[in-house]
């Protein structure tokens, strides 16, 4: 086209030059790639639109979720929360700075609510299955992986990466359903609402955890306990004790001459065992289980120690315990939960005062 028309250009007399063809081209060159940088700026302003918008509705859901992590979460919604967190990771090299910042610091406290949780409390880590741990490990890695990508594009991601999510992610990936970490354990039972209230020697019990090799450990054991089934139960002991040549005495401390420990499935066939009180709290709790009951199995959780192998005493939920022997003896099911100290039984000196009473020797 451009050869004919200079070809009738030429005819007329009216050739162009090298010069006129030369400011042409680079006009022509000029305009297109004027309009090209044109179009790439407005497409680059309609993506980043789009984006912001897509990261304000996530970090409106993500925030929305910080409150209800703080209390009562399945293992479902915390999965959920973690897969919309990483659904916003692809976006964030296309939003603004400021959004970007915003999104990863909203991702930031939910990951740190989510740790919060399961380094202070064990009421996750008593519920959740184990496919559900391998669910929450995987959505983790996921979220790690999404921020990786996102930080090759994103110097503002980069940075909230190295300084919260890896180090974060990495932690929450620590987490598993069977061996329970002694921070975790000690924050439950001293600053939750469950409380050990035997006479633990805590500094003592740290230090035997993180010895190296030490053998000492925390660990989540489930049992299940048929109806009827109180022989179950027969391994579990309490810090509760009576004088078997005495039993009109009723409970005695530990470091009586005739002190024996009181077997939670004792307490089934002979509620005179332990003090009027306490035998009130028990029937209080059994009421408590029983109305739930009704409606599904019997679940408790208990803190343990493994003193021997067929011995095991309860360090917190004694009366539970006690409660939920008496309604399997009326043909109940329930399903225990331990978090229990293993390895530490031969620890000298003991680590409880009354230890001995439940080491050796048959038990009345």
């Amino acid at each position: 086209m451009a050869v004919a028309l200079d070809a009738v250009l030429a005819w007329r007399g009216q050739a162009w030059s090298l010069a006129d063809w030369a400011s042409s081209v680079v006009l022509g060159a000029l305009v297109t790639v004027t309009v090209g940088i044109l179009l790439a700026r407005r497409q680059s302003l309609i993506q980043e639109a789009l984006a912001d918008l897509e990261l304000v509705e996530k970090v409106a859901v993500l925030s929305a979720q910080v409150p209800h992590l703080r209390n009562r979460s399945s293992s479902g919604e915390i999965v959920r929360v973690c897969y919309d967190a990483r659904a916003g990771m692809a976006l964030l090299p296309l939003a603004r700075g400021t959004m970007q910042t915003e999104y990863l610091e909203t991702v930031g406290a939910v990951l740190d609510e989510i740790e919060r949780r399961l380094a202070t409390s064990l009421d996750l880590h008593a519920t959740w299955t184990g496919d559900e741990w391998d669910r929450f490990h995987d959505v983790v890695s996921r979220l790690a992986e999404a921020a990786r990508v996102a930080a090759r594009r994103s110097a503002i991601v980069r940075a909230h990466r190295t300084a919260t999510i890896d180090p974060v992610t990495r932690r929450l990936g620590a987490f598993t359903g069977t061996r329970v970490p002694f921070e975790v354990f000690h924050h439950h039972y001293t600053r939750g609402r469950d409380r050990i209230r035997v006479r633990l020697d805590w500094d003592r019990f740290a230090r035997l955890v993180d010895a190296p090799g030490g053998g000492v450990r925390i660990e989540r054991v489930q049992t299940v306990i048929e109806p009827r089934d109180l022989a179950a139960l027969a391994p579990y002991r309490s810090p509760w004790y009576h004088d078997p040549a005495f039993p009109s005495r009723g409970e005695v401390d530990h470091d009586d001459p005739g002190a024996h420990p009181i077997r939670h499935e004792q307490a089934v066939h002979d509620r005179t065992l332990v003090a009027p009180g306490r035998d009130a709290r028990i029937t209080a709790v059994e009421d408590w289980y029983s109305a739930r009951a009704i409606s599904g199995p019997i679940h408790l959780t208990l803190a343990t120690w493994a003193v021997a192998p067929d011995r095991i005493l309860v360090l917190d939920g004694n009366h539970r315990l006690a409660a939920v022997a008496r309604l399997v003896g009326d043909g109940c099911p329930a399903t225990i939960t331990e978090f229990r100290i293993t390895g530490a039984g031969a620890v000298l000196p003991p680590l409880v005062p009354d230890l001995a009473h439940h080491l050796t020797g048959p038990i009345p």
